[in-house]
């Protein structure tokens, strides 16, 4: 009797920590290059995302990037831009949450992007900018404490958000790229 009762008990909920160490490539929007340009022309990014996936599917992360090269270097200096979201996620785990899984996710999150630099001209002041993101993904888990991540992230600044054909932004500063 008492092994019946421990085999139809409710197993112990388990939760995923995830901190994701990254580098990559600004692509597209303004960075004004394509992914392989980005790549051959050395204009990496790289930060770190601290997260939480529950037992289920839905999930938390804070992500923090920063580009120190994002336009390239021009005559007038360099640029970089800092980027720290806070993210929904939500992720299929496919072969548990122990041992090797496949999690394929979506998120969507809101923060602020800070552009720096000489290259950017008039456009942007040196300040923070409140951004969202969208983007996704797939997290291959080769173990129970370690895997990969490999993503696509859309960022856009909300000075060029329009609503019902009225802008909200008197002069454009709106800045958006792709992070890969």
């Amino acid at each position: 009797m008492a092994a019946l009762l421990c085999g139809l008990s409710a197993s112990v909920a388990r939760a995923d920590g995830l901190f994701i160490p990254f580098i990559g490539a600004n692509f597209g929007g303004d960075s004004g290059t394509e992914l392989g340009t980005a790549i051959d022309a050395s204009r990496f990014n790289w930060g770190a995302s601290i997260g939480w996936m529950g037992a289920g599917v839905i999930g938390v992360e804070g992500d923090f990037g920063y580009s120190p090269d994002f336009f390239g270097k021009t005559d007038l200096g360099g640029s970089s831009v800092f980027t720290a979201t806070g993210n929904l996620l939500v992720g299929v785990p496919f072969g548990g949450q122990q041992g090797f899984g496949v999690r394929p996710y979506g998120l969507v999150g809101i923060g602020i992007v800070h552009p720096k630099g000489d290259a950017f001209g008039d456009r942007f002041d040196d300040e923070n900018k409140v951004a969202w993101d969208f983007g996704g993904g797939v997290m291959i888990f080769f173990g129970s404490h370690a895997g990969i991540r490999g993503e696509l992230r859309y960022f856009r600044t909300f000075d060029a958000l329009e609503i019902l054909g009225v802008s909200l932004a008197d002069e454009p500063g709106d800045l958006d790229f792709t992070r890969g």
